[in-house]
């Protein structure tokens, strides 16, 4: 890693909080999570009101709440389980990244694959960009993008295998302040789809910040733009907690 990109590296760990975020080893999230991809895949409304628990150690996290109150979930990248309000085991898959095989878009999901999906995807969220320190990520600096009138820093995050998430490459925007306001990814659960997330209403959790307001929407790779209808997901992030 050259000296510039590190130093940039340092500066959004810095600028979100990172020195707070060290001695914490769990992350738990009051959230309310939308938009058109649930009622899609034939599960709309599943993840209204729903509380993330996710490890800062490792990629393990439990949902409650989703599809219905009182039923959780747990993850971790090989297994997923799903129980109801009495702990009895309604789904479970393993390996379950290998059921996403041709999949697109459209493609429906069982409840289990939406635990998968919903759980990676929101732990990576959580942990980002404390997660570049994961052993084996590659960043590279990329050119300066200029999002409207705002020029924004980028780094190319190259993902180690075996670590769970929407794609290998992924590339973050930042403002001057080191805070991440976008961020570029392209789901191989959803067939490589482009996606990306502009990232809103920071706020402060115990010192560590992070944006409250997220949402994703189809990525043109033509010309790196976005618009904004449909919302794909929206992430409305009601209270952040660190244990």
């Amino acid at each position: 890693m050259t000296t510039s990109t590190q130093q940039l590296v340092d500066k959004v760990i810095a600028a979100h909080g990172g020195a707070n975020a060290a001695p914490f080893t769990t992350v738990k999230i009051h959230t309310n999570i939308g938009g058109v991809v649930w009622p899609i895949k034939g599960h709309d409304g599943a993840l209204a009101d729903v509380a993330f628990t996710g490890s800062l150690t490792e990629q393990k996290s439990s949902w409650k709440n989703l599809f219905q109150p009182g039923y959780t979930s747990t993850f971790e990248p090989g297994k997923v389980e799903l129980f109801d309000e009495n702990g009895k085991l309604l789904e479970a898959l393993t390996n379950p990244l290998h059921s996403f095989e041709g999949h697109t878009v459209e493609t429906p999901w069982t409840r289990a694959q939406l635990v998968y999906f919903s759980s990676y995807a929101t732990w990576n969220y959580a942990t980002a960009p404390f997660n570049f320190l994961v052993p084996g990520v590659e960043i590279n600096e990329l050119e300066p993008w200029n999002e409207k009138g705002e020029t924004l820093s980028r780094l190319e995050v190259i993902y180690p295998e075996g670590f769970t998430t929407h794609s290998k490459r992924q590339v973050f925007y930042f403002n001057e302040a080191g805070l991440l306001k976008r961020h570029d990814y392209w789901p191989v659960v959803l067939g490589g789809s482009s996606a990306t997330q502009i990232i809103e209403g920071y706020k402060e959790f115990q010192g560590v910040k992070t944006g409250t307001k997220r949402n994703i929407y189809i990525l043109n790779d033509a010309d790196n733009s976005y618009q904004t209808n449909p919302v794909l997901v929206s992430i409305d992030i009601l209270d952040v907690r660190f244990e």
